[in-house]
């Protein structure tokens, strides 16, 4: 266990936007993290985090940051033969998807390449490619900071949606700590191939592995995603916005070219946030520091490397006003803001 104060948030981020918080405190276990909770000498509120790949401060965080170490992996195999991996809260996601595909693993591979922990994972419901966290989630072991209790959630309980969890609730926020989650996963080969890309690349194809799909999914996500080990980001900024679906058709027939994806029930119609993005001119648009990339515009980066948060926020919101200005649909960021 360990407690910096007064640090500054950019080498925890991967936006790399400087930024001070008044402490960081790392644990291994729950034994640590419940001694942690009991210490009134941390500075308050007390933040979960992970590898910041979803986050921006925007303002000195007067509070503790938390995050936890625990980055082992355990394998388990019952009666019926079904696999479920159990991974630590702090280990890195893609870590984890590697290991399962080495193992021959199906179920986690089209996630490949997603910045963020295991702990993570389930707060934000990641996706990618035709894949959510909530398609293999079994269960998450947490600390319940109000009462103290150490509960697991099943995925039902989560509460999953698009990007969303029970966990973004405004009266759950910050409120449990993830320590450990339960992917269920299969040996049988199981190809997601939903994603048009991936599908048009192995429709058909025969003997496939897990590694061949991860790898086909890294080189789509390089091909148009920055680096945050070279390019401060957050990945994806803005959710796809969800609409009714007679508004969709309308600006479906007005844009023919526009990506409309309808939902299951038919009401509504998730749109393409890149799309909406490009095709309102801001491909490249530049506030101080910040811009939109030029490969996906779905993606504010920290060009000069000297971005601060002020700059992204107010690339953010003139993104938000072109946009509702030009298609009357308003756009939500997906990063959270501090």
């Amino acid at each position: 266990m360990q407690i910096d104060l007064n640090i500054d948030v950019a080498p925890l981020t991967t936006f790399h936007i400087s930024q001070s918080a008044a402490a960081l405190a790392e644990f291994n276990n729950v034994a640590e993290l419940q001694q942690l909770l009991a210490s009134a000498a941390l500075p308050r509120p007390l933040k979960p985090v992970g590898e910041g790949s979803n986050l921006l401060f925007t303002e000195p965080f007067p509070g503790t940051l938390l995050r936890s170490l625990d980055c082992s992996i355990n394998f388990v195999v019952d009666k019926g033969g079904h696999i479920s991996v159990e991974a630590g809260a702090g280990l890195s996601m893609d870590t984890l998807i590697e290991e399962c595909c080495r193992r021959g693993l199906w179920g986690l591979e089209n996630l490949s390449g997603i910045p963020g922990t295991v702990g993570a994972s389930v707060v934000q419901n990641v996706g990618a490619y035709g894949v959510e966290a909530a398609d293999v989630v079994r269960d998450a072991l947490v600390v319940d900071t109000a009462t103290g209790e150490i509960l697991t959630l099943t995925a039902d309980e989560m509460q999953f949606g698009y990007r969303h969890s029970m966990f973004k609730l405004t009266d759950n926020r910050n409120r449990y700590i993830v320590l450990r989650v339960t992917y269920a996963l299969t040996s049988t080969p199981s190809p997601r191939l939903s994603y048009r890309a991936l599908a048009d690349r192995f429709g058909g194809c025969d003997n496939l592995t897990p590694f061949d799909l991860r790898d086909a999914v890294i080189e789509m996500r390089e091909s148009k995603l920055p680096s945050p080990c070279f390019i401060g980001s957050a990945g994806s900024f803005f959710k796809n916005p969800v609409i009714d679906i007679a508004v969709a058709s309308e600006l479906k027939a007005g844009y023919p070219d526009m990506p409309l994806y309808p939902t299951a029930d038919g009401s509504q119609a998730k749109l393409s946030a890149a799309w909406l993005i490009d095709h309102a001119g801001l491909k490249g648009a530049a506030e101080g520091g910040a811009a939109v990339w030029h490969k996906q515009p779905l993606v504010i980066v920290n060009a000069t490397g000297q971005a601060t948060a002020a700059d992204v926020v107010a690339l953010e919101k003139r993104i938000i006003a072109t946009v509702a200005q030009k298609f009357g649909v308003t756009l939500s960021p997906e990063v959270e803001h501090l």
